[in-house]
């Protein structure tokens, strides 16, 4: 028997619900395709992406006979859900996945317990439950900021400057540069959402003042060299994800 599970906010210890059984694939399906060339050995691979995970879960719902249609509306009604929501797992409790419920939920009766049949729809990746955040005061001697990502899949930080004066900025990573030609004031602060792909200064959209790719972490080490005319405080801040 499993451990329990928390879904929409309300774990299944709250609504008397067991969770008798779990599967869980370890990797999502990678969509990937193979193509053949006529007179040559084997495929060629064109590496696609990770399609969404389905876990599918059995809860038992303990109730009498005459419990059991208001308690299988309650279970119905925590269920539903027009949006992914979080689903967090007693067996992982520091992440969570962004999942949905699949398709139609069966319902088996026996003594005392009905069986409640579900597929949740997620995300490829678990989430860290907590976001990492480094600062640092970047200097003509040092512009150097190290990022452990601790997750096994590369994410995309949010980078905040602030106490700069300089009339550019540029941040390379990897083989990544991110240029932002506008001049920043010490009582500004740049943020770079490499996810959503928006530069803000203050409140202002500066994204055609930027140029390059915006910046990922991958699994492991990164180190971010911040190139600037004076000194600076740079803050990153991101969510671990795990396949």
């Amino acid at each position: 028997m499993s451990k329990g599970l928390s879904f929409n906010g309300k774990h299944t210890r709250e609504m008397d619900i067991l969770v008798t059984d779990l599967k869980m694939p370890l990797v999502s399906n990678m969509r990937d395709t193979y193509e053949s060339v006529p007179g040559r050995d084997g495929n060629i691979l064109f590496p696609g992406w990770l399609e969404d995970k389905r876990i599918e879960c059995t809860f038992g719902v303990r109730c009498t006979r005459s419990e059991r249609i208001a308690k299988l509306r309650e279970v119905a009604q925590w269920l539903y859900t027009r949006e992914r929501k979080q689903l967090i797992f007693d067996t992982s409790p520091d992440v969570y996945y962004m999942a949905k419920v699949s398709g139609q939920v069966d319902v088996e009766h026996l003594q005392g317990i009905s069986l409640v049949k579900v597929a949740f729809q997620a995300e490829p990746f678990a989430y860290s439950v907590n976001k990492t955040s480094v600062s640092k005061q970047i200097t003509s001697s040092d512009k150097q900021i190290t990022l452990a990502n601790n997750g096994t899949y590369d994410v995309f930080p949010i980078i905040k400057i602030s106490n700069a004066n300089t009339n550019s900025l540029s941040l390379t990573l990897g083989g990544d540069k991110l240029t932002i030609s506008n001049a920043i004031q010490t009582s500004d602060v740049l943020t770079i959402d490499c996810d959503e792909m928006t530069v803000l200064l203050n409140d202002t959209n500066v994204l055609d003042k930027t140029t390059g790719t915006f910046l990922s972490l991958q699994p492991g080490t990164n180190v971010m060299t911040v190139e600037a005319q004076n000194t600076l405080n740079v803050s990153v801040e991101w969510r671990e994800r795990f396949l």
